[in-house]
This record gives C-alpha cells, sequence and structure tokens, in this order.
C-alpha cells in the first residue's frame, strides 16, 4: 500500500508539471542506453551502423554515480538498453547498483549472448523485467529481418527466465514491417506458447532512435496504405485474444491509431521529460531522441541539468511537437498517464503498473 501512495504521489507530481506547467521535481523513470555496440543486424534500425567514434562510453563508476540523483529525484524505474546491453560485461553491477536503492530494472536485449547462466546472472543482480526482440516466428523469417540466425536464441532465453526459481516478466517488442505482416498473429500465438507477459507492437519508422535509418531500405519495409488497415484488423484481434489470456499488450488505443506512427498529429500528449529522461552511452541527456541536447551527466548531476534553462526550453519543444512518433516507448506512455484514458481503463494501468512498478 506505501509503495502504491509512492507511486501516486510521483505521478500526481508529474501531471502538474505536464498539464499545469509547474516545474517538475521528480522523474519517475530514466531510460539509460549503455552502448551503443549491436551484434545484431536489423533491416529496421541502423545503431549497429552508427557509432560515435572516438566517444568513450560511460564507465561503470559513472553510470552508478547517477544513484543520489536518482534517489533525489525519486526515480522508481531505470530501463537500461542499447544497442545491446549484454554486450557490456558490468551490466550485472549496474543493475545491482540501481536495485541496491530500490529501483525496478529492466533491460532491451535481443537475447544473442542469452544463456542459463547470464540470464541466471542477471536475476540474481536484481533485474525486474526483461524485453526481448523477436520480429517473426519462423528461424528465416527472424534471419531476413535481424540479419542474425537468433530465433532459437529467443525461444530458450525466454525458457531460462521463466524456468528460474524466481522467474522475471518477460516482454516481447515486435517490430511490424512489409516484411511480417502476414505473420503477426501467429508471431503472437508462439509467444504465449513461449510463457511471456507481454507483447508489443510498433510500426517500423524513422524517428527517436532511428532518424538515420537509410531511406531505400525503409521505404522497401514500409507497409503500403491497405497494409496499414491489414495490420490494424490483425492487432485488433491479437489484443482481444491476448486480453481474455491476461497476456499484457500494447494499449487500445494505440492500435486503433497505428497509422499515426506517419501521420504529424497528436493523439494524446507527450510526457517527454516530464515522466522519464533520456542518457545516451556518452553521458548526454534528453527529453526525447528528438530533442538532443549537449548536456551531460559528466559535468553536473542529472537532477541540476533537468532543472536548467536549456533542458526546460526543450520541455516547450515537446508541448509543441508534432513528429508522429506513434511507438511504444514514448506514446503508450502518454496515451496511459492522459487521464480520460486512465479513467476509462483502470486496470489495465493496474496491469501495467503490477508488471513494470509493484
Amino acid at each position: 500500500m506505501k509503495n502504491s501512495i509512492a507511486l501516486l504521489q510521483s505521478f500526481a507530481s508529474v501531471w502538474c508539471a505536464r498539464y499545469l506547467n509547474g516545474r517538475n521535481r521528480q522523474m519517475p523513470f530514466v531510460y539509460l542506453d549503455i552502448t551503443d555496440r549491436c551484434n545484431s543486424a536489423c533491416l529496421a534500425c541502423d545503431i549497429w551502423k552508427v557509432r560515435k567514434t572516438g566517444a568513450a562510453e560511460l564507465t561503470t563508476d559513472e553510470i552508478l554515480a547517477l544513484k543520489p540523483a536518482l534517489k533525489r529525484m525519486k526515480t522508481r524505474l531505470i530501463s537500461i538498453g542499447g544497442g545491446e546491453p549484454t554486450l557490456r560485461d558490468d551490466l550485472e553491477t549496474c543493475i545491482a547498483g540501481f536495485r541496491d536503492i530500490g529501483l525496478s530494472v529492466h533491460i532491451n536485449t535481443n537475447a544473442l549472448k542469452m544463456d542459463c547462466k547470464r540470464a541466471k546472472s542477471l536475476v540474481d543482480s536484481g533485474l525486474s523485467v526483461v524485453y526481448i526482440s523477436c520480429d517473426h516466428p519462423d528461424r528465416e523469417g527472424y534471419k531476413l529481418i535481424r540479419g542474425v540466425d537468433g530465433l532459437n536464441r529467443v525461444i530458450d532465453a525466454v525458457k531460462y527466465f521463466r524456468s528460474l526459481p524466481e522467474p522475471i516478466p518477460v516482454g516481447i517488442n515486435i517490430t511490424v514491417s512489409r516484411l511480417n505482416k502476414d505473420v503477426l498473429e501467429k508471431l503472437a500465438q508462439r509467444c504465449v506458447e513461449w510463457g511471456v507477459q507481454k507483447i508489443q507492437f510498433n510500426l517500423i519508422h524513422t524517428h527517436l532512435q532511428h532518424q538515420n535509418m537509410d531511406k531505400e531500405i525503409f521505404n522497401s519495409l514500409l507497409p503500403k496504405a491497405e497494409d496499414i488497415l491489414h495490420i490494424k484488423a490483425t492487432l485488433k484481434r491479437v489484443l482481444c485474444r491476448l486480453q481474455k489470456l491476461k497476456v499484457s499488450t500494447n494499449s487500445e488505443f494505440f492500435i486503433h491509431h497505428f497509422e499515426k506512427t506517419y501521420i504529424p498529429v497528436r493523439s494524446a500528449p507527450c510526457i517527454a521529460g516530464f515522466l522519464y529522461v533520456i542518457i545516451d552511452p556518452y553521458g548526454q541527456i534528453m527529453p526525447c531522441y528528438q530533442y538532443q541536447t549537449d548536456l551531460n551527466i559528466r559535468r553536473k548531476s542529472l537532477d541540476k541539468l533537468v532543472q536548467t534553462s536549456k533542458f526546460q526550453n526543450k520541455l516547450v519543444c515537446v508541448k509543441q511537437c508534432k513528429t508522429p512518433c506513434w511507438d511504444t516507448g514514448s506514446a503508450e506512455p502518454g496515451i496511459r498517464f492522459y487521464l480520460p484514458y486512465l479513467a476509462a481503463h483502470p486496470y489495465e494501468i493496474y496491469q501495467q503498473a503490477k508488471i513494470h512498478l509493484l
């Protein structure tokens, strides 16, 4: 009960800052990209191609030096991604450090380096939730989309995390493109059979982390207009089935407006920089990948950086933004934080909080 009350207080602070023009002193979520190295070669992503040459990634000590600021900001969840976070040998040390101050710690991984020993090591260090990327239910389809032969690694990784003495929730991230639009129901069914707790879908896009994606490749993967209607109808059926099975998934609102991935309108207010802040592998902070800054945690503590005029000016941009970033990492928090939606879907919000925070 105490935890739930603290969570509500934290969210109330964010809501007031976003909608009543206050200055938020809390940051419930932090998205920390600890590397831009990756061992996949996905068609729908260019992170593995583009690196900041000559720049040094944050060290273990620099990452863990965030802890005092996170405590002051009353952060509750830190989501660790990349690149591929399991390429860093200090991942467990970082997880343990954040768990020491009571954070829920998530990772986003392709699971290519995951074996039973590594899964146990991550959970023993305090990992709360793991998200695994998987875009096709068949081996050759997976290999075509992701550039590596890794489907069996994904299946095994789910088994490892779910068969531990203290299993943790497993989510599957699916990027929807022309190459898998006809196998989404099959993929969702396979995920259910593997025993995952959450399945979420994103349409391929060139926003946020994918702004440098090759346009020719993107156009070859982009679903046609009629495909979008087919995809929406498919995912609505999938959502109904997953809801009956009590497997967490996208919000109905997100799927209903799936085509907004490509339309520059705002269907729900954005809360980037209010609910969460992003830290890149080199210490740069930003409210959103669309609005990068030169503010760096190597020079000043995170809680002080987010109060600077430079960061606050970016929040004005966020409020006015029309970029069509209909992505689960940005749009879904905004949807579920939007008061009319929250009031109409209390059980769905509770289910999300239970998986991620409670």
